[in-house]
């Protein structure tokens, strides 16, 4: 028995060394590194498995971020990073703020990835999430979609207390298509070379083309959406929703990526929320109907914006979409009361 605790008081002594080895290893690098770049700077003699499982738990308690995807997962120090404040986590202690944002980070990409057509359920999204393992018998573009978009909101996070610019939407981009399509006409991480639109379905079950901006005017309302966003400076929650939507509502309308806008859209519209120090709007999969409906109504009044012109029009159209995001939000408090 003896013997034994020995044993057991070494291999203790032992990880405990390596962990910490590994800990400052990560803290001193300044940069997200992977499993095998620490593998390589520390030399640690314990098993991936167990390295992976110290920094997921250290994730869990905010110390470490996790970016990319499985085989592409990089871990981060947070210490040295400004971390985004929310009103809703306010008076909670620590575990429980990071507990919340990790489950709202799985609901949202959930909700975000089912809208475009994903398949995997809440409870297999966490488990990807969290576990980094796979699903039987859903698809890897499935896998991709939710690692991408919960990447892509990380990259959001850092973007609170820093510029938004044009170059940060198209790193967003390139996290949420985790489908890399060599196809010049599909340019990945880079905005659309061929124009695109879309078939609207209206009230009388007729059918119209709706053309989205040119490519050639793309960057420079980008550009002006990304001044708008800069200029969000929302007094409420109901100035915060309104803003939410027009920008989520200008983006749909330019359109700038072949594939992936709708993703971006309430990735970044979000931008004005997480600011202002709010939980961010999360829009149900369950009302997806009522989502594109709403938003079709919009673009079948307006034609999308060409550079030089006004990025949306005040309106009715405009307005029942603000309506529905303020509904969708009070859904989203309640959830998170109810996680709370």
């Amino acid at each position: 028995m003896s013997d034994k605790l020995t044993y057991a008081t070494k291999l203790m002594q032992i990880n405990k060394t390596e962990k910490k080895l590994i800990f400052d290893y990560v803290k001193s690098a300044k940069k997200a590194v992977s499993i095998s770049e620490i593998k390589v700077a520390t030399d640690f003699q314990v098993d991936r498995r167990t390295v992976q499982r110290w920094l997921n738990s250290a994730a869990e308690q905010g110390l470490v971020l996790i970016t990319g995807e499985r085989k592409t997962r990089k871990y981060e120090s947070s210490s040295d990073k400004i971390k985004p404040t929310f009103k809703f986590l306010e008076g909670l202690p620590s575990s429980k703020q990071q507990e919340l944002l990790s489950m709202l980070r799985t609901i949202w990409t959930h909700n975000s990835t089912a809208l475009e057509g994903n398949t995997l359920n809440l409870g297999e999204t966490q488990f990807i999430l969290n576990e980094g393992l796979t699903v039987s018998g859903k698809s890897l573009k499935d896998h991709k979609e939710v690692m991408g978009h919960a990447t892509a909101i990380d990259l959001l996070y850092d973007i609170i207390s820093n510029e938004l610019t044009v170059n940060k939407i198209k790193q967003l981009h390139k996290a949420v298509q985790t489908d890399i399509v060599f196809d010049i006409d599909k340019p990945y991480g880079d905005f659309k070379v061929v124009p695109n639109g879309t078939y609207l379905l209206l009230d009388n079950n007729s059918r119209i083309y709706h053309a989205y901006s040119k490519p050639f005017d793309v960057p420079k309302l980008t550009s002006a959406l990304v001044e708008y966003i800069e200029s969000c400076k929302p007094k409420n929650i109901s100035e915060a929703i309104s803003m939410y939507a027009t920008a989520h509502l200008i983006f749909g309308q330019i359109h700038p990526f072949w594939d992936g806008n709708g993703r971006i859209a309430r990735l970044i519209a979000n931008l004005i929320l997480l600011r202002a120090g709010y939980a961010p709007l999360v829009i149900p999969a369950t009302r997806r109907l009522e989502y594109i409906t709403i938003l079709s109504k919009y673009s079948a009044k307006y034609k999308a914006p060409k550079a030089g012109e006004a990025l949306y029009h005040v309106g009715n159209e405009l307005d029942d979409f603000i309506v529905f995001c303020e509904e969708c939000y009070q859904d989203t408090i309640e959830l998170i009361e109810s996680i709370q």
